[in-house]
């Protein structure tokens, strides 16, 4: 049997959050993984009004970035909670909604984070090796 290979750098984007312009997430963006490094940068995620459920990407730090990403929703509606280096949860939502997740400038390589939507509210996962690599806003 041979082997089959697929186009998987389609998936991977490593220059929409490597700078300071304004990167609008889009709807064909699900199952994109963000590769995260540069100076601060605003990134507003599509309304979720637009999005199927189920809509998805992936923020990962490629390279500490020199700047704070600003991931904004436009209102109070993205929910969850960090895991930091000490295994502990860091920044949480606590059931309420916040605007926006920021991708800390301390943030380290490695370090990701998970978006999700249920067509109604965003849902985050993130994983950090610090305990400031995420804040919420």
């Amino acid at each position: 049997m041979g082997r089959v290979f697929f186009n998987t750098q389609v998936n991977i984007d490593s220059d929409a959050i490597s700078n300071t312009t304004t990167y609008v997430v889009l709807q064909s963006d699900s199952g994109k993984t963000f590769m995260v490094s540069g100076g601060a940068q605003t990134v507003t995620l599509p309304p979720v009004a637009d999005l199927q459920k189920g809509w998805h990407c992936t923020f990962v730090n490629g390279a500490s970035p020199s700047g704070d990403k600003t991931l904004g929703a436009g209102s109070a509606i993205i929910h969850g909670t960090v895991k930091d280096g000490g295994d502990e949860v860091g920044p949480s939502t606590a059931g309420t909604g916040v605007t926006n997740v920021l991708i800390e400038a301390a943030s380290q390589i490695g370090d990701s984070m998970e978006v999700f939507t249920d067509g109604a509210l965003y849902y985050i996962k993130a994983a950090s090796g610090t305990n400031t690599a995420f804040t919420t806003s």
